[in-house]
């Protein structure tokens, strides 16, 4: 090649100044040949590199498995706890247990002073006593008073006092037993034992100190039931919630052990969802099992629930889908196969959300958002178009550029924004599909998306048109159009002399992030 020629002829020339050296290394001589290096040396840094191009890179498709999943966060909580406190006030005599200590039920946790709790019995007692005798008296008034009535000797109104007084006496001591029967209850009390079998996770007491019991008993011990079982109490973003069921398979990993992946099920969907920062979220509870008891309270879970799992499946590598040449010829001809009317509808509006979106504004999800609108709802040609045309409208009205979870919320109003504008012009059989979207409910349709892949015809990129399904981080299943052992280009090739802007796919080196957009998105 002429660059190839140009770096032999510098070394050339190097070499043979470099030979005569003892000639050259004089006065200004010295001068020319250190130009003639250094001019040598910025011609190959700048041009030496290009005149080899990076062979393409590819890949093949295999069978293997695909998992979808949902990530999310939680704390891990026994399955059964208990707080135990106390309605009784008084210092702490004695603290007969630590944290970690197996107890029973009944079990003696801790004893308060029972010193005031007996002086209130007896005091109690005496009081009851105090109210038998004065019963005595009034049982003895009475007897008396009903003899005197049954000789004529005393009024009805007489005998109806001292049917009152006896009735109270009576009520007195009744009365007196019960303070005796409280003041005993409270010296029960001031034991304080366990309700349930388990473990002493938490103390909160000491000896000496004082214990003032008010309308919120004061957590003197918590105890957990049984830490071979422990939940998690993760939280899910609404736009993931949707697929969340009971019983799905969760797996998780913990800060302490984080080469190790434990297992559990969602046991349980909590309705009630908590709003922050204008982002909705549920608390999914997992059950898991805490093999040798590692697993601590208050470890914190990185989960992902499990939402589907193809096995033995046809797919290939994500990067092949990203893959784009830098030959605008080769990328007209992957355009050629979206199909005429189609792409002019969708394809060019999605090929500018990508471009936009490869400037910083997320344009991959912009083009998946109306898709899947546009296949949950089985637009036609028509519905489509107006639906891109809404979505670009909300997006340049309500820009993402906030991140965060912020970000996610903007994009399920722009969606409800496009769903909005295309509802008068629903069938139907489309009003049916969007009351089962909305409400989460109805069989799941599984969607088919297709996609442009390239392969290697002659040492060149061609472009192949397949059918793709559920994808998971690193692979995509394939419906059609390619077989296990084919290779694909995942990288790689010339890079582009062109502006990135000026291609429909966005442009740049082969192998870049982008590449054809899918028809239907996942």
């Amino acid at each position: 090649m002429e660059l190839t020629a140009i770096k032999d002829r510098v070394q050339s020339t190097a070499s043979g100044l470099w030979d005569k050296r003892p000639g050259l290394l004089r006065g200004r001589n010295l001068f020319i040949v250190g130009g003639v290096v250094a001019v040598g040396l910025l011609g190959w840094t700048i041009f030496g590199g290009k005149g080899d191009e990076e062979p393409y890179r590819t890949a093949a498709v295999d069978t293997g498995s695909i998992t979808r999943v949902v990530s999310a966060t939680g704390t891990l909580q026994p399955l059964v706890s208990a707080n135990v406190g106390s309605t009784v006030s008084g210092p702490v005599q004695a603290v007969l247990v630590d944290f970690n200590s197996q107890v029973r039920q009944g079990q003696v946790l801790a004893r308060l002073d029972p010193t005031p709790f007996q002086q209130r019995i007896v005091q109690a007692q005496a009081q009851l006593a105090q109210q038998q005798a004065q019963l005595a008296v009034a049982e003895s008034d009475y007897q008396r008073y009903a003899l005197l009535q049954q000789r004529g000797f005393a009024s009805e109104q007489l005998m109806a006092q001292q049917r009152a007084a006896r009735d109270t006496a009576r009520a007195a001591v009744a009365s007196a037993a019960a303070q005796v029967a409280t003041a005993r209850t409270d010296l029960d009390r001031s034991i304080i034992r366990s309700p349930i079998d388990g473990v002493v996770v938490d103390r909160q007491v000491n000896v000496g100190q004082p214990v003032a019991s008010s309308l919120q008993a004061a957590t003197l011990f918590t105890i957990a039931q049984d830490l071979s079982r422990l939940q998690a109490n993760i939280t899910v973003d609404e736009a993931d919630i949707g697929e969340v069921q009971e019983g799905q398979a969760v797996r998780f990993t913990v800060d302490a052990f984080p080469d190790r992946e434990f297992e559990g099920r969602v046991s349980q969907l909590r309705q009630q969802g908590v709003a922050e920062s204008g982002v909705v979220s549920y608390t999914v509870v997992v059950e898991a099992d805490n093999p040798g008891r590692q697993l601590l309270p208050g470890m914190t879970a990185n989960a992902e629930i499990v939402l589907e799992q193809r096995e033995n499946v046809l797919r290939l590598p994500n990067t092949a889908l990203r893959f784009r040449p830098a030959d605008p010829e080769l990328v007209a001809q992957g355009q050629a196969l979206v199909g005429g009317g189609e792409r002019r509808g969708r394809g060019d509006g999605e090929a500018q959300a990508q471009t936009r979106g490869e400037r910083g504004q997320g344009g991959g999800q912009r083009v998946r958002g109306v898709a899947q609108i546009a296949d949950s709802l089985q637009l036609s040609d028509t519905q489509r178009a107006a639906a891109q045309t809404a979505f670009d409208n909300a997006m340049a009205a309500n820009p993402r550029g906030q991140g965060g979870g912020d970000r996610r919320g903007a994009m399920r109003r722009i969606r409800e924004q496009v769903i909005t504008a295309i509802e008068p012009s629903l069938t139907a059989e489309q009003r049916e599909l969007l009351t089962q979207m909305r409400a989460g409910g109805g069989a799941r349709r599984e969607v088919r998306n297709q996609a442009v892949v390239w392969v290697l015809r002659n040492n060149k990129p061609a472009p192949l048109l397949i059918e793709t399904g559920v994808a998971d981080n690193g692979y995509t299943l394939i419906y059609s159009g390619l077989s296990e052992g084919d290779e694909v280009i995942i990288g790689g090739g010339p890079q582009a002399e062109t502006n990135t802007q000026s291609s429909p796919f966005g442009g740049g080196r082969g192998g870049a992030a982008g590449g054809p957009p899918r028809i239907r998105g996942t």
